[in-house]
């Protein structure tokens, strides 16, 4: 078995704790904005949580999203549309109020720092995250992931997506590794676990809702549920 050159993360959910701060910063907008529509703002903000949900699954290669600086706007005018309410304006200002929420929240979870502290002295590091530069330069920029990563993929910039294995790739082409010495991390099977496999690479799930193991599928070569975990699976697959 080859050696781990390169270890490539996926961002929400993996490093970062991304659907509570989705969650809890929806609804606060939510309460701060729309307080005059006589709607919940846990209706409100859970509308947008769905709304963001479906934009985010449903992307794939190729697809078709809202105009650029438009995604947020999108998504609140979708939430708002859920409750029978029309206004751009309003979505702009949700969208607006959400994005300063989410960026004074974002950070590492607890057990990430001293792990990528670790593993930056180990191997080459990179990050496949199926986003935009609108969603997240700015939270990329607080979390200063130039301290710990060489290379960083915005999927969505492409005009791809994982699972597609060509995106997988071209990071390892990024990296100059090998399908053999390259991990994959992340908290998605589908999205990150079967399309890096689909690309030759090893990978590690780490299954942080603790779901059931997939059926009739190849099982990823590790399985964490704590990011404290990771440097020992990579020493056992280094292994083999």
């Amino acid at each position: 078995m080859s050696s781990i050159q390169a270890v490539f993360f996926d961002l929400d959910d993996t490093l970062i704790d991304d659907t509570e701060s989705l969650e809890s910063c929806a609804q606060s907008a939510a309460a701060e904005l729309a307080a005059d529509l006589k709607i919940a703002p846990a209706a409100l903000g859970a509308a947008y949580v769905e709304a963001a949900i479906g934009f985010w699954t449903a992307l794939g290669p190729g697809s078709s999203g809202p105009p650029r600086g438009d995604i947020r706007p999108t998504m609140w005018r979708e939430a708002l549309a859920r409750h029978g309410v029309r206004d751009d304006d309003l979505a702009r200002r949700l969208a607006a109020r959400f994005d300063a929420l989410r960026l004074a929240s974002v950070a590492y979870f607890p057990e990430v720092l001293p792990v990528l502290e670790e593993l930056h002295r180990r191997y080459t590091l990179g990050i496949i995250t199926n986003g935009f530069a609108e969603t997240h330069d700015k939270k990329m920029a607080r979390l200063e992931l130039s301290k710990f990563f060489d290379h960083v993929l915005l999927a969505g910039e492409m005009d791809l997506a994982k699972p597609d294995p060509q995106i997988f790739r071209h990071a390892m082409d990024l990296a100059g590794s090998k399908p053999e010495q390259s991990v994959m991390v992340g908290d998605r099977f589908e999205r990150d676990i079967r399309g890096a496999q689909r690309a030759g690479m090893r990978t590690v799930w780490f299954n942080i809702r603790k779901e059931a193991l997939p059926e009739r599928l190849p099982l990823a070569d590790a399985t964490i549920g704590s990011m404290a975990e990771l440097p020992a699976a990579l020493r056992r697959i280094e292994l083999g």
